[in-house]
């Protein structure tokens, strides 16, 4: 009798204990951190190259060949330094024969001119029936002639040029600057023509950088930057992002503005120019690389921008979010904000969060003042039972399956059917309760099924039942 009283309270007091843990894992609430929401990061940094606003290209003649380039990518240049020469070779044989073509044009005109004349003079001596027959023949010379006089203009004005190409086949530099790049193809990947050498001219800087698309939300046109220099960081200089190109992704990163970054993903993500216009370029060089991030410490405030669904309001438009507090447990933390971007559904939070704090969607039901917290998201009974609770296997389909009380329950004294569809169903603890030897109640017995069929169910209560009915 003894052994069969503390069957039946061992299985009391283990169900209230897992019915206990489900209630305490289902009101933890997920809360995620704001740099992860945001996809902004404290560590976010750029590094970026100092480059001209001007750029000018030069361009070959695709129908001669280059000899010898004089200049290579990161090269500086004056004005009137030597960029590269045609083959004067070349140009020397298209300029003989254009030479030689326009003599031949100058020999035909002179006997045209002495044909026209001899059938001029022969038509003065002829007879009347045949001066019609030599006019014919004259006229058709002089066309012939009027053509030559054309080619003649044409030869010559070639012939100019072809001198002149001889007399430059070094071309110069039109401006003082640095060689950005030199395309030997003379065409772009799509083979469309482009610029054989492109300068970066002196005088006017900005920055230029690189940012990837899962860093869109770090770094905005408009954000007032941070510059330092890679060699002594005591060195610093700002300025304000004027553009971020999303229409052109970049195609190859291979020209030194390279992003810092320990991500994987952002490596392998798409890339985007931006450019930064300076406050000032005092002390700066072009090609010179910088660090590059959000400023915050010069006067202005730099917010964290948060989405609005995260946002809440109070009756007198004061905001708030449901914040982890300092002993993780839900908080409700009024905060302050900037502006509203209306494109990107984001506000500036410019007081009481930061990127490191982590916040949770604001669910009526859920979020409440002093709830727990947890950092991953919380299983609940509909999205697959209770996990880790005390029931090994958890509550699937409403009842105990292969885990926990399996294969019908607690056999030899247990609950022999187990929990099936929702309850305790054919005879609950029936057949292990119900014994000549016990002799509990029905009504009992049906007390004591209520009482432990519920969540938050006092093991006190539910031993007290079992003495009672002892």
């Amino acid at each position: 009798m003894n052994k069969k009283r503390l069957a039946a309270f061992g299985a009391a007091v283990c169900l209230a204990a897992s019915l206990a843990g489900c209630g305490s894992d289902k009101t933890a609430v997920y809360v995620q951190q704001v740099s992860v929401l945001s996809g902004i990061s404290s560590t976010d940094k750029f590094s970026a190259m100092v480059v001209s606003e001007n750029i000018t290209e030069i361009k070959k003649d695709s129908d001669k060949d280059v000899s010898e380039l004089l200049v290579k990518e990161g090269q500086d240049v004056k004005e009137g330094d030597p960029l590269f020469t045609y083959d004067t070779d070349q140009l020397q044989l298209a300029a003989d024969k254009l030479d030689l073509e326009r003599e031949q044009l100058n020999s035909s005109m002179s006997d045209y001119d002495t044909q026209i004349g001899d059938l001029e003079r022969d038509r003065d001596k002829a007879s009347a029936d045949r001066k019609l027959q030599y006019t014919i023949q004259i006229q058709s010379l002089q066309v012939s002639k009027k053509e030559a006089e054309l080619n003649m203009k044409t030869k010559v004005a070639e012939l100019e040029k072809a001198r002149k190409l001889l007399d430059n086949a070094t071309i110069t530099s039109p401006v003082t600057g640095r060689i950005q790049a030199v395309n030997e193809n003379g065409t772009d990947s799509q083979g469309n023509p482009a610029a054989y050498i492109t300068i970066q001219q002196a005088g006017a800087y900005r920055v230029k950088g690189i940012i990837g698309e899962l860093q869109q939300n770090a770094l905005r046109q408009g954000d007032k930057v941070l510059m330092t220099s890679r060699v002594d960081s005591s060195k610093t200089w700002t300025g304000t992002v004027s553009q971020i190109d999303y229409e052109n992704p970049v195609k190859n990163d291979n020209n030194g503005y390279v992003m810092s970054s320990s991500s994987d993903s952002v490596n392998q993500s798409s890339k985007y120019y931006f450019y930064v216009e300076l406050d000032s370029m005092d002390g700066l060089i072009m090609g010179q690389h910088l660090y590059l991030q959000r400023d915050s410490g010069d006067g202005t405030v730099s917010g964290v921008p948060v989405q609005s669904a995260y946002i809440c309001f109070e009756d007198d438009g004061s905001a708030y979010v449901w914040a982890e507090g300092s002993h993780g447990k839900l908080e409700k933390r009024t905060v302050t904000l900037g502006e509203y971007n209306e494109e990107t559904d984001l506000y500036d939070v410019t007081g009481g969060l930061s990127e490191t704090d982590y916040i949770a969607f604001p669910d009526a039901e859920l979020c409440k003042p002093g709830v727990a917290v947890s950092h991953t998201p919380v299983v609940s009974e509909e999205d697959g039972g209770m996990s880790d609770a005390g029931m090994d296997g958890g509550m699937q389909d409403g009842g105990m399956q292969d885990g926990g009380m399996s294969d019908g329950g607690m056999v030899d004294g247990g609950m022999d059917a187990g929990m099936v569809d929702g309850g305790m169903a054919d005879a609950g603890m029936e057949d292990a309760m119900n014994s000549e030897e016990t002799q509990m109640d029905p009504e009992q017995t049906a007390e004591t099924a209520d009482s432990a069929g519920e969540l938050q169910a006092d093991p006190e209560s539910v031993v007290d039942s079992f003495t009672e009915a002892g």
